[in-house]
């Protein structure tokens, strides 16, 4: 819990808009109910999204996805399915899915500056037929999460403008995860002995 006390809080819809305005009848009529072949063309391309879920009493989690463009398939215009691979086993998303089915993802793809956002209702599958369709080398996944859309609008290409996201080559001044989960887990290693495993997990556990 934060110590820090504010002494101008925005705490009902009338003095937000009273700031923030309304948005005009393009962007507030531009969400649609289904996967269209514009959306489904921006899913085919992406390589990378972020899964928003939140457990029974609303804690959050934002978890991202990524594998080759076009790992999320798009089984009909309400159905997406999401592969899950090999990671820590922790699990967030899908523990939150069976407390809470509501998601969110947003689709980014390198070099186009629009987002996708796309929310709706999940269910964990492990339909044999669906997953061996979505293997990878091989590796078949052990579980895919499917979701029901609700809502699909594209997202302006400002964020990502301001943020020059696809134009960063590098970064400085951040530790390497070794040293960062030495510290957050309290771990009896060295950084570098941490950083040691994590390569090596990199090379051997993809999928």
């Amino acid at each position: 819990m934060s110590d820090h006390k504010f002494e101008q809080v925005i705490a009902t819809e009338d003095d937000l808009r009273e700031i923030l305005g309304t948005p005009s009848k393009r962007a507030a009529d531009k969400v649609i109910d289904h996967i269209d072949e514009h959306c489904a063309a921006l899913i085919g391309s992406s390589p990378f999204l972020v899964i928003a879920s939140a457990d029974a009493d609303g804690n959050m989690d934002v978890s991202p996805k990524g594998d080759p463009a076009g790992f999320v398939k798009v089984l009909d215009e309400h159905t997406l399915v999401i592969p899950d691979r090999k990671g820590n086993r922790r699990g967030d998303t899908f523990s939150n899915i069976l407390q809470n089915p509501k998601i969110g993802l947003i689709f980014l793809t390198p070099g186009y500056q629009e987002t996708l956002r796309v929310s709706g209702t999940a269910q964990i599958v492990r339909d044999q037929e669906l997953l061996e369709s979505m293997a990878h080398d091989g590796k078949v996944p052990e579980f895919a999460t499917v979701v029901a859309v609700e809502k699909a609008l594209f997202h302006c290409a400002k964020c990502i403008i301001r943020s020059g996201l696809w134009e960063h080559d590098g970064v400085d001044g951040v530790p390497n995860f070794g040293a960062i989960l030495k510290d957050h887990a309290n771990l009896d290693q060295t950084a570098e002995e941490v950083q040691k495993t994590i390569d090596e997990s990199k090379l051997a556990n993809l999928y």
